[in-house]
């Protein structure tokens, strides 16, 4: 009888407040991670050989999909790819991309719009080509560069602007992939 009766006393998960906690800490995690948004435009933006024409109302559909220029909100930062830059040279002979390719250099920005402390990567970004390979930066020929984006941390309202290079096939469509957090799966997408 003694056994029975413990078992009925025996409050459902749902009751105990170890479930409830698990459940605010999921909800507080997910909270934190807002959607992309575009959140004005860098009229000084420059871009060569690629077009920009989009009309608003897909900009407004697709909202993690940007166009150079746009000042993209995204998880407390913001970003603008500033310029792209199709067939760079590095005018090094040991800097060349392989046949059949090309070095695309990217200026982007970004600033730190939170409260706290942020990081940054250059590894952050990928290029997307037209066969859909999505590729991480060319180091040698990034490191290579004075001003190279690298990674450190900014301050609340710090800024960094920095250009990477990525080795694509040539001539092909580009997308830049940005993903500042292993934690999320949220991305920006910005068509080169």
């Amino acid at each position: 009888n003694k056994v029975s009766s413990k078992a009925k006393s025996e409050k459902p998960f749902y009751k105990k407040a170890w479930f409830w906690i698990v459940i605010v800490v999921i909800i507080a995690i997910g909270s934190q991670y807002k959607q992309p948004e575009k959140v004005g435009e860098n009229k000084n933006s420059g871009s060569n050989g690629s077009s920009q024409n989009q009309n608003s109302e897909s900009k407004k559909e697709e909202k993690t999909k940007f166009n150079v220029g746009d000042i993209i909100a995204f998880d407390g930062k913001e970003l603008t790819v500033e310029k792209v830059e199709r067939n760079w040279n590095s005018e090094k002979s040991y800097i060349k991309p392989k046949d059949g390719k090309e070095y695309v250099k990217v200026l982007v920005k970004i600033e730190n719009k939170s409260e706290t402390e942020m990081h940054y990567n250059v590894f952050e970004f990928k290029a997307e080509d037209s066969n859909g390979a999505a590729e991480s930066v060319s180091w040698m020929a990034t490191y290579s560069l004075p001003d190279s984006l690298d990674s450190g941390k900014l301050v609340k309202g710090g800024k960094k602007s920095g250009s990477m290079i990525f080795e694509v096939p040539a001539g092909s469509s580009l997308k830049l992939h940005y993903q500042p957090s292993f934690w999320s799966n949220k991305k920006v997408i910005v068509n080169l």
